[in-house]
C-alpha cells in the first residue's frame, strides 16, 4: 500500500479518528461501476508536471463527503509523516511508528500521465491517484477506499504541502565490522545504505591509530560516492597495535551524521594463511626452496627457518631463522649453508604487519618439508655412548646408536676427522651397553686394539679394521666394573665392587697376578673407576666415596702398598675427573681444581672454562666450554658456539668461535685443537633428539 495517514474529520457533527489507507485491492478495477470510475477520474489536472511533483510532501488536510479536517502530527518529536517523489520514478513514504522516530519506509514506482498518478508495486500490481491541483507548493489529489466496507469505493481528497523534514541519521549506527567469513582476516566494515529523501552525496571513512583513539587525530582514508557501496576494506593500514574507524554520511544538505569509533586490535584477529611450500630440491651442498606467494594485503615478510622437528614439537625442539624476505613476490630461496643436521625440517612462514605469522598447515597448504639431506661431515649417530681419541693418528673411535627413530642398532667406528670419513665399522657390534666405555690401547705384543666390556668378558677389536678379534674372560675374576692398561708395566688392571686385580696378557689369555680389596663399603656395581698414575701406581675411586685409594705395583704386577688419598672422583651426571699423566695432575672438573698425583695436594684452581673436557698433552692448557649441560635445551637456551681454552702459564682465557656447539674439546697428536660438536644444541653427546644425527668433528682455528 502506498501510504498510511492519520487525521481527524467531522462527520454528522461527531468527532472520529479515521485511518485513510490506500492499498492494492484484491479485486480488479473493473469491479468499480462506470459511474464511480468516471466520477473519480473527472477533474484531473492534465497540466500537472513532473517538475512540480518531484520533491518532499506531507498531507496537511483531508476531505470526505464535503467535510474537511486537518491532519495532525502523530509524534511531535518526530515531525510529520511524509512522502517523496523522486526523478527516477521512485515513490518513498516515511511513517513514524513511535516516538523513537524510527520510520517505516515503503517504496513504489510511479508514473504521471495527464494528471493521473499510477503506482506499481514489486508484484506488478497498480493503483491510481488523480491530481486535481498541483503547483510548486501544493498538491491536491483524490484517492479511493471502501472506508465503510459497504462494497463501494469512497473517494477522499487529500491536500499535501511542500515539507522540509528534519532527516534522521539511520545509517551511521549500522557501521560495524564485516562479519562475512570471507573478510575474517581483513579490516573490513559494512553499514546500511542511505535510503533518505535527500540526494545522497558521499560516505567517508576515517581512521586513527593508537591506544587512545580520538577523532582529532583521525585521517580520511576513503570517499565513496555510490550510495549502494556499503562495504569498505582497509588494505593499507599502519602497523599499529590498535586502530579505530568511523563513518560519515553526507547528502546534498551537508553532513547527515557520523558514527562512533569502532576500535580493533588487529593482532588479535588478523591472521595470515599458511604458505604452500613446494618440495625442496637438494643440490650437492645446498637446498633450494620455492613457495606460492602470500595473498595477504598486510604482508610484512617471509621467514625461512630450519628445525629438528616438523609442525609439532618435542623435547629438545629447536627452530632457527636462516633468512627473511620482505618482497611478497620473491618466492624462492637457496640455502647454501645447510645445517649440520640430518634430514632437517625447512619451514616458510608469512608474517603480517601486526606481528602474526602463518601456521604451518591448513586444508589447502603445507608450509614445511623434511628434507632428505645430510652433510658429509655429520656422523650417522643420534647419540654417542662412548668415545676414545687416538694419541697417534687423526682418529676418534665412536661407540654410538645409529640415527633414526625407534631401535636402530649400535656399532663402533673408526672415524678420520681429517678426511671426514669413517674408515671402518665393527663387523660384530656390541650386544650390551657398558658403563666402562670403549678404550683404545697399544701394547708391544698385540699392537693397537679397541676394547669393550661385555658382561664378564673383554672384547678385542683390531683398531684399524674394526674387525672383532676375540673375547677374553679374565682368569679368576668373577665380575668387574672397570678396566685399564698400564703401558709402563704392560699390566692390565680390573676393578670389581670390592677388589682390584692385576693381570698379565698372553694373546687370548689374561692371567691373574694379584688382587686386593679396596673400599669396604659396597657402592653398587657401576661407577667404580680406575686411573693409571706414574711410578707404576693405579687409583681407584667412586663418586660416593670422599677419598680415593692408590695401589702401588711392583714390576711383576704385585700390589705392594695401599694409600688412601683426599680426593674424590667425578663420574655422575656429566661430571668428569681428568687425568694428565705427563704433568702428573688430576683435574676435578666440577670444582675446577688441579691436584698433584704424588701428594694429592691442590696445586691450582681456575674459573674458566666452567666445564672442562680435556687437557693438552703437556698439561699447560685446559679445554672446555661454558655451556652448562643442565640447561634446558630449546631454541632460546643460552648455549654458545664457543670453545674456552685456559692457559695455566699465562693465566689467560681464550674464547674460540666454533661452527657447532662444542661438547668434547681436545688437543690431537700434532697439537691441533679439535672439537666434537653438534649442529643443534644438546645437553651432551649422549642425548638423542628426534632420532636425528648432528654430531661432527671440527678443527678450531686459534687466533
Amino acid at each position: 500500500m502506498p501510504h498510511i495517514q492519520h487525521f481527524k474529520i467531522m462527520k454528522n457533527k461527531t468527532l472520529y479518528f479515521l485511518f485513510i489507507i490506500v492499498f492494492f485491492h484484491s479485486c480488479s478495477k473493473d469491479d468499480d461501476s462506470s459511474e464511480n470510475i468516471n466520477n473519480f477520474f473527472n477533474g484531473a489536472d492534465s497540466s500537472a508536471s513532473i517538475e512540480d511533483l518531484v520533491g518532499v510532501w506531507s498531507i496537511f488536510s483531508a476531505e470526505f463527503e464535503g467535510e474537511k479536517a486537518e491532519v495532525p502530527i502523530n509524534y511531535a518529536e518526530c515531525g510529520r509523516d511524509f512522502f517523496v517523489y523522486s526523478r527516477n520514478g521512485t515513490y518513498t513514504e516515511y511513517i513514524y511508528q513511535s516516538s523513537s522516530c524510527d520510520p517505516q519506509i515503503s517504496k513504489l514506482e510511479w508514473e504521471l500521465n495527464n494528471g493521473i498518478l499510477t503506482f506499481t508495486n514489486s508484484l506488478g500490481q497498480t493503483d491510481d491517484f488523480v491530481i486535481t491541483k498541483l503547483n510548486s507548493e501544493e498538491l491536491v489529489f483524490k484517492v479511493r477506499f471502501d472506508v465503510d466496507e459497504d462494497g463501494e469505493l469512497d473517494v477522499f481528497i487529500l491536500t499535501a504541502n511542500r515539507y522540509i523534514p528534519e532527516e534522521l541519521d539511520l545509517v551511521t549506527n549500522t557501521f560495524n565490522q564485516n562479519s562475512d567469513e570471507t573478510f575474517e582476516n581483513l579490516l573490513s566494515f559494512t553499514w546500511g545504505a542511505y535510503d533518505g529523501f535527500n540526494s545522497f552525496n558521499r560516505y567517508e571513512i576515517y581512521r586513527s591509530a593508537g591506544e587512545n583513539c580520538t577523532k582529532a587525530n583521525s585521517e580520511l582514508i576513503a570517499t565513496i560516492t555510490n550510495v549502494n557501496t556499503t562495504e569498505y576494506t582497509d588494505l593499507t593500514p599502519p602497523a599499529a597495535e590498535s586502530l579505530c574507524y568511523y563513518l560519515k554520511v553526507y547528502t546534498d544538505k551537508g553532513l547527515l551524521g557520523e558514527s562512533n569509533y569502532y576500535g580493533v586490535h588487529p593482532s588479535f584477529f588478523i591472521h595470515i594463511d599458511p604458505i604452500s611450500l613446494n618440495e625442496p630440491v637438494v643440490g650437492d651442498n645446498n637446498i633450494s626452496l620455492s613457495w606460492e606467494p602470500s595473498e595477504s594485503p598486510y604482508f610484512s615478510h617471509y621467514e625461512i627457518t630450519v628445525s629438528n622437528f616438523g609442525e609439532g614439537s618435542g623435547s629438545g625442539f629447536q627452530e632457527y631463522p636462516i633468512a627473511e624476505i620482505d618482497d611478497i613476490d620473491v618466492n624462492a630461496y637457496i640455502d647454501d649453508n645447510p645445517p649440520y643436521l640430518e634430514n632437517p625440517f625447512y619451514k616458510v612462514y608469512a608474517h603480517n604487519i601486526f606481528g602474526n605469522k602463518s601456521t604451518l598447515r591448513d586444508s589447502q597448504s603445507i608450509g614445511f618439508w623434511e628434507v632428505p639431506f645430510k652433510r658429509k661431515e655429520v656422523i650417522d649417530y643420534k647419540k654417542i655412548l662412548s668415545l676414545d681419541v687416538d694419541s697417534e693418528e687423526p682418529i676418534v673411535y665412536f661407540y654410538g646408536e645409529l640415527s633414526g627413530n625407534g631401535i636402530t642398532g649400535v656399532n663402533i667406528r673408526r672415524y678420520n676427522y681429517n678426511t671426514q670419513e669413517t674408515e671402518s665399522i665393527s663387523d660384530i657390534p656390541p650386544q650390551t651397553q657398558t658403563f666402562s666405555g670403549i678404550k683404545v690401547f697399544n701394547s708391544p705384543e698385540n699392537g693397537k686394539e679397541l676394547l669393550i666390556q661385555q658382561g664378564l668378558e673383554l672384547h678385542f677389536y683390531d683398531a684399524t679394521t674394526m674387525e672383532f678379534k676375540y673375547a677374553i674372560d679374565p682368569e679368576d675374576v668373577f665380575n668387574f666394573l672397570d678396566f685399564t692398561y698400564s703401558p709402563e708395566s704392560d699390566l692390565w688392571i680390573l676393578a670389581s665392587g670390592s677388589e682390584i686385580f692385576t693381570l698379565k696378557r698372553d694373546n687370548t689369555n689374561l692371567s691373574l697376578i694379584d688382587s686386593a680389596p679396596h673400599f669396604t663399603k659396597h657402592q653398587g656395581d657401576i661407577w667404580h673407576r680406575l686411573f693409571v698414575l706414574s711410578n707404576n701406581r693405579v687409583l681407584i675411586g667412586h663418586p660416593n666415596e670422599p677419598n680415593s685409594i692408590v695401589k702401588s705395583l711392583d714390576d711383576n704386577g704385585l700390589i705392594v702398598s695401599t694409600e688412601t688419598v683426599d680426593f674424590s672422583i667425578r663420574v655422575l651426571n656429566n661430571e668428569k675427573t681428568l687425568n694428565n699423566t705427563f704433568a702428573e695432575y688430576m683435574l676435578d672438573a666440577v670444582e675446577n681444581r688441579l691436584y698433584n698425583t704424588d701428594t694429592f695436594q691442590q696445586i691450582e684452581s681456575f674459573e674458566f672454562p666452567n666445564f672442562p673436557t680435556a687437557t693438552s698433552t703437556d698439561g699447560v692448557k685446559i679445554f672446555g666450554t661454558n655451556n652448562d649441560p643442565d640447561w634446558q635445551v630449546n631454541t632460546d637456551s643460552p648455549y654458545k658456539r664457543e670453545a674456552i681454552i685456559y692457559d695455566r702459564n699465562s693465566k689467560l682465557v681464550q674464547e674460540i668461535t666454533s661452527i657447532g656447539y662444542p661438547h668434547f674439546i681436545f688437543e690431537d697428536y700434532i697439537g691441533n685443537i679439535i672439537s666434537i660438536s653438534t649442529g643443534f644444541k644438546k645437553e651432551s653427546l649422549y642425548e638423542n633428539i628426534n632420532g636425528k644425527a648432528d654430531i661432527f668433528i671440527e678443527q678450531l682455528d686459534l687466533p
